[in-house]
């Protein structure tokens, strides 16, 4: 598949350009923007509030989003329904803007473009679709121009349109959307390591789309003579002696998980009543590392109840592992992971890392043991979270508990925003590890304040 990436701040260019290369290729221009104008289209629709997060991450469950090339052009339908027609509205932009700064209609629409990048030749622009939307796209640009002549190009543009607006105003709003484009939490604009720099301030939209399609052309052509030299190579090599088919290897089940679940999640809610706050936020990331504060063993059992109903991987001590044979058992059937602490553990880094790159959720413990304190303050992070999540190239989502547990007192599991490291993918620098990880001990701290802010004016006036 020919995946071209093209990212940049807004009046770069890359929108034409992608469009421009697309139809010069003969290849599929995937049109991002209309994906999320489509999202506020259906929650519109259905009365939903387009800001509200929690309304929004529920509605997403009942999304269905099916893009289909009619005649040469982009046609989406949402629940069967073909929403082209009214998606360039007036409203349909504010609306668009306002729903894609959720994290959960972010991370469902990045589900539905690397499926479609997977199965088809494309072309995508936004601002980090090298960096985190397709990280492996064989080309990546990153289009650029001065502040002025983006002005100039999108004042041009609006005064074609009737708008009075000045240059001036054109240029402070450029220059505003710049700073706020790389400084989001969600989908900051970013440069890819790898990717192909050009400034388009001199150049004109030929110009542009023929350098692009040079490059994908010299990057095509490099990709098949590497496989032909491999070709050739492997054609020189004697044939293997033929060896008898291994035996096919077992799927791992979880039915033992969920039948076990089904008969404790009752008793663990019973005796540890908890409610998850924001629970959108891990429905809607597909897969992840999951981090949480840690006070005891229902920190790992009250997940089991109320968020993962289908399999729960889980890093923990080995210890747990080794202390009777029905333990090891039990606990590999429930999807543990068993880590030796304090020592370089290889079996265990290519567990976790198989499960976070097959698109699954795992859970962990940056604190490394129990706060026994009971305290709201939390231990020293260790830095394999962040490592994990940077080799992975997953998101950290951050989870708290409001408190210590005891048996029939209610507490609170907040569920944060997720934590982007998509900066650090790739480095092996253990200064790098370092910041991502105190990124991660910041992301909590907002956790853990969130969750303060939403619990305490319940509890004023009563026994905690």
């Amino acid at each position: 598949m020919i995946n071209i990436a093209i990212d940049g701040p807004a009046g770069a260019g890359k929108s034409t350009i992608a469009k421009a290369v697309a139809k010069r290729l003969g290849i599929i221009y995937l049109d991002t923007g209309a994906m999320y104008r489509s999202v506020a289209y259906f929650m519109l629709k259905r009365g939903i509030d387009v800001t509200d997060e929690e309304k929004v991450g529920e509605a997403l469950g009942e999304l269905t989003m099916d893009i289909r090339y009619e005649n040469g052009v982009q046609q989406i339908y949402v629940a069967d329904e073909n929403v082209t027609p009214y998606l360039r509205e007036p409203h349909m932009s504010k609306a668009a803007s306002d729903v894609s700064a959720l994290p959960a209609v972010r991370y469902k629409m990045v589900e539905l473009q690397r499926q479609f990048a997977r199965t088809h030749d494309v072309v995508l622009d936004g601002r980090d679709i090298g960096t985190f939307v397709l990280p492996d796209a064989g080309c990546k640009f990153f289009m650029t121009a001065s502040p002025e002549e983006r002005a100039k190009r999108r004042h041009k543009e609006l005064v074609e349109k009737g708008s009075d607006c000045t240059l001036q105003e054109v240029l402070d709003d450029i220059n505003k959307r710049d700073h706020n484009d790389s400084h989001r939490a969600v989908a900051p604009l970013k440069e890819a390591e790898d990717a192909m720099r050009i400034d388009t301030t001199s150049m004109s939209v030929e110009e542009v789309t023929e350098a692009v399609i040079a490059a994908v052309k010299e990057k095509v052509k490099m990709s098949e003579n590497e496989k032909s030299v491999k070709a050739a190579e492997d054609a020189k090599k004697p044939a293997p002696a033929k060896k008898p088919a291994p035996a096919k290897k077992k799927q791992e089940s979880f039915r033992f998980y969920r039948v076990m679940r089904a008969i404790l999640a009752p008793l663990i809610k019973l005796l540890w009543p908890t409610e998850t706050v924001h629970k959108e936020r891990f429905e809607a990331m597909e897969g992840g590392l999951v981090v949480c504060n840690h006070y005891a063993v229902p920190d790992t059992l009250i997940p089991v109840a109320s968020l993962y109903k289908r399999e729960l991987h889980v890093l923990a001590k080995a210890e747990a592992f080794e202390c009777a044979k029905i333990a090891n058992w039990f606990l590999r059937k429930a999807g543990a992971i068993p880590v030796h602490r304090g020592e370089p553990d290889i079996n265990a880094v290519k567990e976790v890392l198989g499960v976070l790159r097959a698109g699954k959720k795992l859970v962990m413990y940056p604190e490394g043991t129990r706060n026994r304190e009971g305290t709201k303050e939390m231990l020293e992070f260790k830095q394999g979270a962040a490592r994990f999540a940077i080799k992975a190239r997953v998101p950290v989502l951050p989870m708290v508990y409001y408190r210590m547990h005891k048996v029939f007192r209610k507490n609170w599991l907040f569920i944060g925003e997720p934590i982007m490291l998509d900066e650090f993918y790739g480095s092996r620098d253990p200064e790098a590890y370092e910041r991502a990880t105190e990124k991660v001990y910041e992301g909590m701290l907002a956790t853990r304040k969130a969750c303060d802010e939403y619990v305490e004016p319940m509890l004023k006036g009563k026994k905690k």
